[in-house]
C-alpha cells in the first residue's frame, strides 16, 4: 500500500500547519493536517505525535501545557526549516496519494477494524449468542451481495 508521506514529508506538513494556526494542541493539528490531506483520510495519533515530539526534539516546534493540553508553537528554527522547504507542492502530492491509497481498501482492513470495536472476550447468554449469529449470517450475506454487484458493474 503506498504510503501518504514521503520522507520528511510529515515534519514539513506539520509545521505548515502549525505556521497556519499560530499555535494548536495535538487535535486541532490533526484536524487542520485532515482538512489539508482531504479525501477521508484519517491521522492516526501513533504517527502525529511521536513527529510532533521529534521536531520538539529539533528545536522546530515547542510546547506548553495549557488547561490539560499540549500546545505547540513554532520556534525561529522551525520557522526557517519551513522557509527553507516550499510545502504548497507537497499538499498536492500528499493529497493525490491520499485518494489513491483511498482506493486500495479490501474487505479484510474493513472487517479488522469492525472487529477492533467489539468486545471480543464478553461474555453472551443464548439469546445473545442466537441474536448475533444471525445478524452475522445476514450480514454475510449482504456483504456477498454487494461485493457480486460489484464484480457484475466494475
Amino acid at each position: 500500500m503506498a504510503r501518504i508521506f514521503n520522507r520528511g514529508e510529515l515534519k514539513i506538513a506539520l509545521l505548515s500547519v502549525i505556521d497556519a494556526l499560530g499555535e494548536g494542541h495535538g487535535y486541532a493539528i490533526m484536524q487542520e493536517l485532515q482538512r489539508r490531506v482531504g479525501s477521508q483520510w484519517r491521522p492516526s495519533p501513533g504517527a502525529i505525535y511521536p513527529a510532533l515530539v521529534a521536531l520538539e526534539a529539533a528545536s522546530a516546534v515547542t510546547s506548553i501545557e495549557r488547561e490539560g493540553l499540549r500546545v505547540y508553537r513554532l520556534t525561529p528554527d522551525g520557522e526557517a526549516m519551513l522557509g527553507a522547504r516550499d510545502a504548497t507542492p507537497v499538499w498536492h502530492d500528499i493529497s493525490r496519494r491520499a485518494v489513491a491509497r483511498r482506493s486500495h481498501v479490501t474487505l479484510g482492513r474493513l472487517l479488522d477494524r469492525f472487529e477492533l470495536g467489539l468486545p471480543r472476550r464478553a461474555s453472551l447468554t443464548p439469546d445473545q449468542a442466537e441474536s448475533i449469529d444471525a445478524a452475522l449470517t445476514r450480514t454475510r450475506g449482504d456483504i456477498t451481495a454487494i461485493m457480486e454487484q460489484g464484480a457484475e458493474h466494475g
